[in-house]
């Protein structure tokens, strides 16, 4: 029945006025069209019969589009900012160790470029926990301002006693050996490698395994108290030396109380090295 349908078709075309047509071209015209018989307008502003690219899409011979990690301001990262402003702020000699004392959760920034100024910090100056106030700064705009807990930690070669040492005794660099110690954990402040101790002796014992402190060291006394002294006493071109005892001590260039043996007066002289002092009218 179908074939027989074609044939008259194909009679009736073949005696009408149009131009003959060939019967492939004639089968493409009873093909079924695509999408369920009904073709559908193309959308709006694009070109018939080409679909829109999602804004996503990758072009044709490119790799597929991957989206952009995003910025991230870590601990590492604020603490290194931080280290970097805290010597604009003190005159710190050593290894400069920043850490927060409560943990930071990362923040998500705008702009790769950051750094941080610290804008309040303790009257009482660096210690190795101190408060502080970060402001954070990023693409030029000010990110916000942190109130943070510091622990701080500058660590310097120090010198150390290997043994317990007494009172009294005068230090070289061969008895001392040098370690590498956080100066902000002491109360008083370290004897450093490169501070010359010569001329100093111990105000007090130290035990062994301890770091040198100001406060251990004072001038070596080189006039101890009851020592017998040469006095030298000049006026104009007369010189006079007489023989005296030590009512004290005291390290060079020190003014000490001296007493003339014959006479047993009490005057004032200077000490001049271990043996001679200069009288002073």
């Amino acid at each position: 029945m179908i074939r027989f349908g074609r044939l008259l078709l194909l009679a009736a075309f073949a005696l009408s006025a149009t131009a003959p047509m060939a019967v492939a071209d004639f089968d493409k015209l009873l093909e079924p069209v695509q999408g369920g018989g009904r073709r559908t307008a193309p959308p709006s502003g694009s070109a018939p019969g080409v679909a829109p690219l999602a804004s996503s899409q990758a072009t044709a011979g490119s790799a597929p589009a991957q989206a952009q990690a995003p910025l991230l301001l870590t601990e590492g990262e604020l603490l290194a900012a931080i280290e970097r402003d805290l010597p604009k702020r003190y005159f710190i000699q050593g290894e400069l160790r920043v850490s927060l004392v409560r943990p930071w959760v990362a923040l998500q920034l705008q702009s790769p470029d950051f750094f941080a100024e610290c804008v309040q910090l303790p009257p009482s100056g660096l210690a190795s926990n101190m408060p502080v106030i970060v402001r954070g700064v990023s693409g030029g705009k000010i990110v916000a301002e942190w109130p943070l807990q510091l622990k701080v930690q500058v660590w310097q070669d120090a010198w150390v006693a290997p043994q317990r040492s007494e009172r009294g005794q005068v230090l070289s660099r061969g008895m001392l050996t040098v370690q590498k110690m956080d100066i902000l954990r002491e109360p008083n402040p370290l004897i450093t490698e490169e501070q010359d101790i010569s001329g100093f002796e111990l105000a007090q014992a130290v035990q062994q395994g301890r770091p040198i402190t100001r406060r251990d060291l004072v001038e070596r006394t080189l006039i101890k108290k009851g020592q017998f002294v040469d006095a030298i006493a000049n006026e104009g071109a007369l010189s006079m030396r007489m023989r005296a005892v030590a009512v004290e001590g005291g390290p060079a260039g020190a003014v000490i109380r001296v007493r003339n043996l014959d006479t047993r007066k009490e005057f004032f002289a200077q000490v001049i090295n271990e043996n001679q002092v200069q009288v002073r009218f």
